[in-house]
């Protein structure tokens, strides 16, 4: 946005920044706006002194609203008894989506003609009816509020965005014009909310709908929210910080629909737990008098991607609980869209482990790829291991060396390793089924961390190099696009197993990598399942397996891979050998299911493919995603298998150039090398730790 005027310099060290008022003498023709300078440090002199009591001396979040309204629920608005907690007013922060900057309309700041984007003009139209915006209770807006022009004060502004939103009253998200009968989607989402507190009412609500095929809703509220959830606010990359740090504060406007956040989570979690199925079957039920151009695509990715990142965000900030991982929010940054490529990685310094977040300076004077490098030192020094090289890989587009995680590469995927949301090693939750599937791997049990030595683009660490990829298998999805790999047959038929049926035992370890919500070793499951469709339904209707039976609309993505990987040669036996294709009598649907899940988790959720080794091992490794297919970009034979001190998993390395140089290919699992038992191969002097260079 160009501004046809020049912004007076803010002073950083006074915490100032600059508030919007929509004018009373504006008109639904002529949007007027005055744009004036503030201080988060002139505080009311009666909030000052509540914050002493505290042990406060300025505003740093709203934690203490509720007390200092003497209100557990914090109304969007202040209300009008209420003192303001400076002593210009108060504030809100506005969540929105620039949308096309080509597209701009004319408004007035300060008596001057400005030009905005139409979808930031709609947001303050629908403010402006509120009518509380006039006085003194004020609006932060990015596209205003920040000299845009100014690299220099964007970097200062970006970087304490966090305490704009944190403190700000309420956070408003607009997520656009009343359209597509957008009040069918909230009134839909409220009365799932309503019954969140119930699982039984919600399972009646799923048979209601899966299994006697009726419909309880307002004929067109699925169909609805499918066309909410595809709105582009959602994919837009900063309002997951947003969001988030408005917790329940935050309120989301539909042109002058409104919905608490809270809310609107609530009855997503009901859609997310048990009716994930069912919304499919509904949402096809709306579509049914609608022509077939007419019919939306699906919004499960986006729906998974508000519940799962921006609510999943929202609970740690209310509850100040421990941030996420570094990998889930590179997954996060994937689910979404931004201008500037540096954003991926400035756009969730919010967000992020406060010890890594100092250590960044936003600066837009640098490349994307310096932006990547900084947080991955930044990473290493806080946390004291290079976890990162898991997040590591070939395929990022940003230039950034291959030991740094690229935030702008789009290949990551959600829901793909166990231990990718929750704390699963904390003893509080050993008595829950999901940490038996999310229990973290510790493949360097017993190693000593060095802190790795960078010098220019290389990093220097210490890692023990044990074997060498020798086949691969197939890695397939439903998406066609996506199944671009071949196989690479097995040489070797040496087993590091041992005989048939322990390896069998390994190999279906493996196809849930070792990780699944039951206790003990239990029988191989996934080794009976059905593997055709034809089967499958057969099978599954005479046990009566429920989940099963629902599951028969995506079963096919385990016959297609099974027929792929058929061939594939496993310790001399072909992988075919070890399934029987039918489930026995007396086995419990618990057990299939956890295998099951497991497997999609592993190989679907990950699009990852197996692998056997030199030494007759067997894993997992990534496809090669986010990429147009090229020479030497997918895993391949005589790639080295490595565990590294501080790395809770092994990973793969592509030798480069001579020596001890390598390439980092990304995280791999390795059946019998994931919880330490490296270190039998280190007491037999099989392996020793050497000193590698990352490139």
């Amino acid at each position: 946005m160009t501004m046809p005027y020049q912004y007076k310099p803010l002073e950083p060290t006074k915490k100032q920044f600059r508030l919007i008022n929509i004018l009373e003498s504006s008109t639904e023709a002529a949007l007027k706006c005055g744009l004036e300078v503030f201080s988060l440090l002139d505080l009311n002199p009666e909030y000052k002194t509540f914050l002493a009591t505290n042990g406060l001396t300025e505003a740093t979040s709203s934690q203490q609203l509720p007390e200092w309204i003497g209100r557990s629920q914090i109304p969007t608005f202040p209300p009008y008894e209420i003192k303001n907690r400076f002593l210009w007013g108060d504030f809100a922060a506005l969540s929105y989506v620039w949308g096309d900057s080509r597209e701009t309309t004319t408004i007035e700041v300060n008596s001057v003609q400005t030009q905005i984007t139409k979808s930031l003009a709609a947001a303050l139209h629908c403010l402006r009816e509120t009518c509380r915006f006039a006085g003194s209770y004020h609006l932060w807006v990015d596209a205003l509020a920040i000299n845009q022009l100014d690299d220099l004060e964007r970097s200062q502004q970006v970087a304490v965005m966090r305490d704009y939103y944190t403190i700000a009253w309420s956070v408003i998200g607009f997520l656009g014009p009343a359209q597509d009968e957008c009040h069918k989607a909230l009134g839909l989402v409220r009365s799932l909310a309503d019954i969140a507190g119930s699982e039984d009412t919600c399972e009646d609500l799923r048979t209601t709908i899966v299994r006697t095929k009726k419909h309880p809703h307002i004929p067109g509220s699925w169909l609805a929210l499918n066309r909410l959830a595809l709105r582009p606010y959602w994919i837009r990359l900063w309002i997951m910080q947003e969001l988030a740090l408005g917790g329940p504060r935050a309120i989301l406007y539909c042109g002058s629909e409104a919905i608490l956040w809270h809310t609107f989570c609530r009855g997503l979690g009901v859609l997310s737990g048990f009716l994930w199925i069912a919304r499919v079957e509904a949402t096809k039920y709306d579509c049914l008098l609608l022509p077939d151009e007419a019919r939306p695509r699906g919004a499960q990715y986006v729906l998974d991607h508000i519940f799962k990142d921006i609510w999943m965000l929202s609970h740690i900030e209310e509850n100040q609980s421990q941030p996420p991982k570094l990998s889930r929010l590179m997954e996060m940054a994937t689910s979404t869209l931004c201008s500037d490529p540096r954003d991926k990685v400035y756009g969730m310094l919010g967000v992020m482990d406060r010890e890594v977040a100092k250590a960044i300076e936003p600066d837009y004077t640098r490349s994307a790829a310096k932006a990547c490098i900084r947080v991955a030192e930044a990473c290493i020094v806080a946390h004291k291991s290079v976890e990162i090289l898991r997040d590591a890989n070939l395929w990022g587009p940003s230039g950034a060396p291959t030991w740094v995680p690229d935030f702008t590469w789009t290949g990551r995927r959600r829901d793909s390793r166990p231990d990718d949301t929750g704390q699963p090693d904390d003893a509080s939750h050993r008595s829950n089924k999901a940490w038996l599937e999310r229990r973290s791997y510790h493949a360097d049990r017993g190693l000593e961390f060095t802190p790795p030595v960078r010098s220019g683009r290389t990093l220097l660490c210490t890692a023990v190099l044990f074997d060498t990829i020798d086949g691969l298998g197939l890695g397939t999805t439903l998406e066609p696009d996506e199944n671009q790999n071949t196989l690479v047959q097995t040489q070797g038929s040496h087993s590091a197993y041992g005989d048939f049926d322990s390896a069998a035992r390994r190999l279906h370890a493996t196809l849930y990598a070792g990780r699944r919500r039951f206790q003990g070793e239990g029988t191989p499951a996934l080794l009976h399942l059905p593997l055709t469709q034809q089967e499958a339904e057969r099978q599954f209707a005479r046990l009566g397996w429920v989940f099963f039976e629902e599951e028969l609309v995506w079963y096919e993505r385990w016959t297609d891979w099974y027929e792929g990987n058929a061939k594939l040669r496993i310790g001399g036996w072909e992988l075919e050998r070890f399934f029987s294709g039918s489930v026995p009598h007396g086995a419990e649907e618990e057990e299939y299911k956890s295998a099951y899940t497991g497997w999609v988790r592993t190989s679907q959720a990950g699009i990852r493919r197996l692998f056997t080794t030199a030494a007759g091992r067997l894993g997992w490794v990534s496809c090669a995603r986010g990429i147009k297919p090229g020479e030497g970009v997918e895993a391949q034979r005589g790639d080295v298998l490595a565990v590294f001190p501080g790395c809770s998993t092994p990973i793969l390395l592509r030798p480069h150039h001579t020596g001890d140089h390598y390439l980092v290919s990304g995280e791999i699992y390795v059946e019998g090398m994931m919880d330490g038992e490296l270190q039998v191969l280190l007491a037999g002097n099989m392996a020793s730790l050497q000193q590698v260079c990352l490139e």
